[in-house]
């Protein structure tokens, strides 16, 4: 199944680009995840096993990086060929096709900011579709919580299975550079972003007047309006639209971009995930703001208690961030303090 969407490259020029949504629905178990993740720490020397573990309870779990430095783990792209591949396949246990294939157009998105950026920042190496990081906390058993992170350029990925419960997927970082990559540049078309913005923009361009005046916020430039560029967030004051004033198309809207959100992930995690959005659903606001100026610019936010979900273009117009948080449970904080006094009668402290 392919789904069609069009959206305006920075020339002006209306691209038609194709998303591959779910090509198979496969129920990936929590077993297959701890099976794959244990086959690849197993393949691992001993000094890049120590270059990627962690113990569950240090505070480097809790760390998300939203630009390309200070990055720690191990460097994918420093593995043989075999033990690549077996990282591959955790990754595409953990995903959707669709998710899978967005992770890998976000690296390759790296040589194409490569050939735009200056001469002189090249030697420093980076911008490289293999700098992205492993990093696992605790040990993958499926008796005891543990954890695994994902992380470079544009990409974290972060997921902490505590046993018995849903896997928690949050905080997730998703990035685009080129918005739209233009031609001469290798992944020339390509708008990694692009469905999610055109969900976006179609569900303010279906707004009346009044409806309009509720959800526009002011146009704020360099990311001015993101509340989910850290590691772990509150619930925010309600802002925007909520979704109790929507018609019934204007809610299929919202519900559509939250569901893309949740096809990132396999069909096991992606019903977790549409349950958190379900347990939302009734309190949820749609806030956004586009501009002309820079071209293509643009902030939205759905948000209400246990969600939030940004996608904000506004640095310059050609560089798009997306976050989902679960406050209150990112990093699987809530299912930790639950697992731990329910099964443990220990009570969690939080930092």
């Amino acid at each position: 199944m392919r789904i069609l969407s069009s959206i305006e490259s920075p020339t002006g020029r209306v691209l038609s680009c194709a998303f591959v949504a779910i090509i198979l629905s496969v129920n990936v178990s929590a077993d297959t995840i701890v099976e794959r993740a244990r086959t690849f720490l197993e393949a691992l020397s001993e000094d890049e096993r120590d270059d990627s573990r962690w113990p569950f309870t240090d505070e480097e779990r809790l760390d998300i990086h939203y630009a390309p430095i200070g990055l720690d783990g191990l460097r994918h792209g420093d593995l043989g060929a075999d033990v690549q591949a077996l990282g591959e396949d955790l990754l595409r246990s953990t995903l959707s096709e669709r998710g899978y294939e967005k992770v890998r157009d976000i690296r390759l998105l790296e040589r194409d900011i490569r050939e735009q950026e200056s001469m002189l920042l090249r030697p420093f190496g980076l911008r490289d579709p293999g700098r992205y990081f492993w990093a696992f906390f605790g040990e993958p058993t499926g008796t005891a919580p543990w954890a695994f992170r994902y992380e470079g350029h544009h990409l974290s990925i972060n997921v902490n299975a505590v046993p018995g419960r849903p896997a928690s997927t949050t905080p997730l970082f998703l990035g685009a550079q080129p918005r739209v990559v233009p031609s001469g540049l290798p992944s020339a078309g390509v708008a990694t972003l692009g469905e999610e913005e055109r969900l976006a923009r179609a569900l303010y361009a279906s707004l009346d007047a009044e409806q309009r005046a509720l959800a526009t916020l002011p146009y704020a430039e360099d990311r001015g309006h993101m509340i989910g560029q850290v590691a772990i967030i509150s619930n925010p004051a309600p802002i925007g639209l909520a979704r109790a004033s929507m018609s019934e198309r204007q809610r299929a809207l919202v519900d559509a971009l939250l569901d893309y959100f949740a096809g990132f992930w396999n069909e096991t995690i992606a019903t977790a995930r549409r349950a958190d959005i379900a347990a939302s659903r009734e309190e949820l606001h749609f806030a956004h703001v586009e501009s002309s100026e820079p071209p293509s610019a643009f902030y939205t936010r759905i948000s209400g208690p246990g969600l939030v979900v940004e996608i904000d273009n506004t640095e310059g117009g050609d560089h798009v961030h997306a976050v989902w948080h679960q406050p209150g449970n990112d990093f699987a904080l809530d299912l930790l303090a639950d697992h731990l006094a329910e099964d443990h009668g220990v009570t969690l402290t939080r930092r």
